[in-house]
């Protein structure tokens, strides 16, 4: 590869892989339009027939619309594999989040560990999912016991992170 094609190539895993950080903001903080721009208008997302099976924006709008009713949540991705071909690639992203819900006066946490098998496109210069396949490979919920409080940050724009970063590249 020439030197320019490996700069390119360092680029476009770079915007690829800031589109998975976004995907898990926006689920976070539940801003759905920056979970849309991770997403090709025309995109599918597979998180299972339990789960659910439709449109990449779609499944933002789902999770965004189910999330409010938790206490936290926390999203991290870690062990990004990204193949390049052109306009196009496929990753596989290892995850891990954590929910926090209350049921019958309890804090419950859902701690989940998988994979997004994602297909991407660049089109008109912005990487965007095509096809997301979400692979669960476990699961388990437990009572949280509390080691002490800390400030929490808020489930929307309003969060510290959006003025702290407004401004800067």
């Amino acid at each position: 590869m020439s030197e320019a094609a490996d700069l390119r190539a360092l680029l476009d895993k770079q915007a690829i892989t800031e589109q998975l950080a976004s995907y898990c903001r926006a689920v976070d903080r539940l801003d759905i339009p920056l979970g849309h721009q991770v997403f090709h208008e025309d995109a599918t997302a597979d998180y299972g027939a339990d789960l659910f099976q439709g449109s990449g924006r779609g499944v933002i709008d789902f999770i965004c619309a189910s999330h409010p009713h938790t206490v936290n949540h926390s999203h991290q991705i870690s062990n990004s594999a990204i193949a390049l071909n052109g306009d196009e690639a496929s990753s596989e992203t290892y995850f891990h989040s954590a929910t926090r819900i209350m049921a019958e006066g309890k804090l419950i946490q859902i701690p989940v560990y998988g994979r997004y098998l994602d297909r991407w496109a660049r089109r008109e210069g912005r990487w965007a999912i095509t096809a997301r396949k979400t692979i669960f490979d476990f699961d388990e919920t437990r009572d949280v016991v509390h080691t002490e409080r800390h400030e929490q940050g808020a489930r929307d724009r309003t969060d510290p992170s959006y003025a702290f970063l407004e401004g800067h590249p």
